[in-house]
């Protein structure tokens, strides 16, 4: 673990996450968001390249759709903390923890180099310590007990959690407490829902339930299943969290396992 936590962060980030520039239209960085699940935008001046801040999935769905037009700087935030490309893995992932982002900029003399994300410290754990991860079970490390939605809860309900509790998404289950979906902010943009209460791009607003906008789909774990197979599909399919059942036939959901976790045992010092 020591020799993964003290790799430098340029030799590990993803070079080709996509950018954009202050005079980007939001529905531009929308588009951007909905082809290559992008978590987080970093955005340049066009002309000098210089760093200006970040817009995420959150930014994004607060737009309402009868701005359209606004353009990136008019939603733009500036960060607490940005990264160089000569700190260690570790201190990195303290800061992440600290500031509780996940997604962080590297920046030298203005000018923007990369992104580190937190799943690719996952990737990095899952390529060089698989054998570590597979005597590890999810159930000492995922949430317990998570906050599960119903899929007849309405959208707002649901991003009003989200905002609350800077989720990004919520296991989805049935009237005997079975699994059968998840929602997550970005099968919001996907489905062109914007604003608190979530009116159409087309213009026309009705009151959207969870089950118009969820992925039924889901992949999920148990609390016996190892780190190594967990972390699986966040690497294959990029998920950002898996669900945890008590078993195959019941379903219920008994927890919560995210990148977050997986990466946080760079931190036992082992």
């Amino acid at each position: 673990m020591y020799e993964i936590g003290s790799t430098k962060i340029i030799s590990i980030i993803d070079k080709s996450r996509p950018i954009g520039y202050s005079t980007d239209s939001i529905a531009t960085l929308r588009k951007i968001i909905r082809t290559t699940g992008a978590r987080a935008i970093p955005i340049l001046d066009k002309d000098t390249g210089e760093f200006l801040g970040m817009i995420d999935r959150s930014d994004i769905l607060i737009v309402s759709s009868t701005k359209t037009n606004a353009i990136a700087k008019s939603i733009i935030k500036e960060l607490p903390i940005l990264l160089n490309q000569d700190i260690k893995i570790i201190d990195a992932l303290m800061l992440m923890f600290k500031y509780d982002m996940w997604e962080l900029p590297i920046v030298e003399n203005k000018k923007y180099i990369g992104l580190l994300s937190i799943s690719d410290i996952v990737k990095v754990l899952y390529n060089n310590a698989k054998d570590y991860l597979k005597n590890l079970n999810v159930e000492n490390y995922m949430t317990k007990n998570p906050i599960v939605v119903s899929p007849d809860d309405p959208i707002s309900k649901i991003w009003k959690k989200m905002v609350e509790l800077k989720y990004a998404g919520f296991p989805v289950v049935n009237e005997k407490q079975k699994l059968i979906g998840i929602i997550t902010q970005f099968d919001l943009i996907r489905k062109g829902y914007t604003r608190v209460h979530f009116e159409s791009e087309s213009g026309i607003v009705k009151t959207t339930k969870v089950k118009d906008a969820m992925t039924y789909t889901v992949i999920y774990g148990y609390p016996w299943s190892s780190l190594y197979e967990i972390s699986t599909p966040m690497i294959k399919k990029d998920y950002g969290r898996i669900p945890i059942v008590s078993d195959e036939n019941d379903k219920k959901v008994v927890g919560i396992i995210d990148r977050e976790d997986i990466a946080k045992i760079l931190t036992r010092g082992d």
